[in-house]
């Protein structure tokens, strides 16, 4: 019983570990890439907040003893990258490259080897193909005969590759555990020549590949499957690869007048022109059309006079317009843009009424950060107005602009000489007119909150930095104090330029060292003057005598 106990208590105890708390970096964008700077090359590690363009942190790893002149870059896909110079062929994984200050990178082929290759790494090897790959110094390699030899790349990721040759399209699986598998498979129906690979969002797992008449849905992994017949029971049969991928996320495409997309939710049951036999039907084909907005994700759709929220594949719930639909363009979120300008309620039926601001009020986009939000806006000349996710018809939000000049500075707006960070207003000193905005980075405190209660929650503090004609500023999201860097001048640093932030923040306060130093030095001249003087009237006073 006492064991049960335990293991109860136990149990228990491991759950409340695994609980996911909150954390700051779940919420980051991470980018990876090799650069050459100052004549070497690099591996660079780029992390930014939500936002887009606030970094969180830079690192630049050396690449120690590559030749520039040299190189060359044989493929890149999620775990690595494979690169050449004079002197070999390397693997650079980019999972090792958290310690150290230079980035790890092994050899795998000699100088010459593996010219003809498959994104790095397949490789034609005497006379065959060659899987070839290394982490943590240990190199994988094994040998593909049943592979043609005149293939070329489609699509490839490190253990799923997408090839055709002049006759197939195949899909290679690969097992790099100690079994050291491969599965070779062709892609039935599908015409090489007329081949097109569409690109979605990494996050989905799921690409696709097409001829005029067959289309796929690809995987990392090299698994695949048919979708052809989806489409034909759409009425949808030809011209799989002349479509046009207007939103990678959804995923959907447009093709003539019509458009094809993955249904949002629940599949539809349709029946196969071909066979008669009914079958579950994961897309949707319409002529209805994509409401492209000027700023943010897709939302709506136009169809027969009528707007609908991009997820209703069945079109059932058509918005509520006085004016016709086909007037409005999208501008961002529930926000349209036609004779004025229109916004969809959130409670009343998606009824779109007018909020009475001309059509020629200046946009501005929102910007999510992570601990704040700067709704988007419409500028009138007259007012500033906030046009926030539940905005209110009867409660709008707006400010009377005291001053001409208005500006979105990252996450600010500038407006009545001050900045508008969504809540507050901040006054500030500068030439406005000439005022930008260099750009910022996050100064994490707490990076996790925890689920217990009374535990630290998230903290970030952002760090700003803007210029004008005359001077350099920087302000903190935690102070909110406007500061001149006085050392810093302003023609030498750009905009979004991490390692030239990080550079303003370290001598932002600089200013008062010198003026010590100037201090100091201006006294001790002044003593060393008087001890002259002194003496030399003491001398004069001595010689009278």
């Amino acid at each position: 019983m006492m064991r049960i106990i335990i293991l109860i208590l136990l149990t228990v105890f491991a759950s409340n570990l695994v609980k996911a708390s909150e954390c700051y970096d779940y919420h980051t964008i991470r980018t990876t890439k090799l650069v050459t700077i100052g004549g070497s090359m690099y591996f660079q590690f780029t992390e930014k907040d939500q936002n887009g363009f606030t970094y969180v942190q830079q690192e630049n790893k050396l690449l120690k003893g590559i030749d520039v002149a040299s190189y060359k870059l044989y493929g890149e896909d999620e775990s690595g990258f494979v690169f050449a110079d004079k002197s070999g062929v390397f693997n650079l994984n980019k999972n090792e490259q958290y310690d150290g200050i230079d980035a790890k990178f092994y050899k795998i082929l000699n100088a010459g080897e593996g010219v003809k290759n498959i994104n790095g790494r397949l490789f034609l090897l005497n006379g065959k193909w060659s899987f070839i790959s290394n982490a943590y110094n240990k190199t994988t390699k094994f040998d593909l005969p049943k592979l043609p030899l005149n293939i070329v790349n489609v699509k490839s990721w490190s253990n799923g590759f997408y090839v055709k040759d002049d006759k197939n399209v195949y899909a290679v699986k690969l097992d790099i555990s100690d079994t050291k598998k491969y599965q070779i498979k062709m892609l039935p129906g599908v015409s090489p020549a007329e081949t097109v690979y569409y690109g979605c969002s990494p996050g989905l797992n799921e690409d696709y590949l097409a001829d005029k008449n067959t289309m796929f849905s690809i995987r990392t992994d090299g698994d695949f499957v048919d979708i052809t017949q989806q489409l034909y029971a759409l009425g949808f049969s030809s011209g799989f690869n002349a479509m046009r991928l207007l939103d990678a996320k959804i995923p959907l495409w447009q093709t003539g007048n019509f458009i094809l997309k993955k249904r949002d939710g629940a599949s539809s049951t349709r029946k196969n022109p071909l066979t008669g036999e009914v079958i579950d039907v994961e897309y949707a084909y319409s002529s209805a059309k994509l409401l492209e907005p000027q700023a943010g994700e897709t939302s709506y759709t136009f169809f027969k006079n009528h707007i609908y929220p991009i997820w209703d594949d069945n079109f059932s719930l058509p918005s509520q317009i006085k004016i016709s639909a086909n007037q409005l363009v999208a501008v961002e979120g529930k926000l349209f843009k036609g004779p004025d300008f229109y916004y969809m309620g959130n409670t009343d039926n998606y009824k779109i009424a007018s909020i009475n601001i001309s059509a020629n009020a200046k946009f501005y986009p929102a910007i999510p950060s992570y601990s704040g939000y700067l709704p988007k806006a419409l500028v009138d000349g007259k007012f500033i107005y906030f046009i926030g996710e539940r905005f209110d018809l009867k409660s709008e939000n707006k400010k009377a602009l005291t001053s001409k000049i208005v500006k979105q500075l990252g996450s600010f707006y500038l407006f009545n000489n001050a900045l508008h960070d969504g809540t507050k207003n901040y006054p500030i000193t500068a030439d406005y007119e000439s005022l930008t905005y260099l750009g910022s980075f996050v100064e994490v405190i707490n990076g996790c909150a925890g689920d217990m209660p009374n535990t630290p929650q998230v903290e970030v503090v952002y760090h700003h930095f803007f210029k004008d004609a005359d001077n350099v500023y920087y302000f903190n999201s935690r102070d909110h104090n406007w500061q001149v860097i006085e050392t810093a001048n302003g023609t030498d640093y750009e905009a979004n330029d991490y390692a030239g932030m990080k550079a303003l923040h370290k001598i932002k306060n600089v200013k008062f060292a010198i003026e010590a130093k100037v201090i100091t030095s201006t006294n001790y001249s002044l003593l060393a003057i008087c001890v002259v003087v002194l003496g030399l009237a003491g001398f004069v006073i001595f010689k009278k005598k």
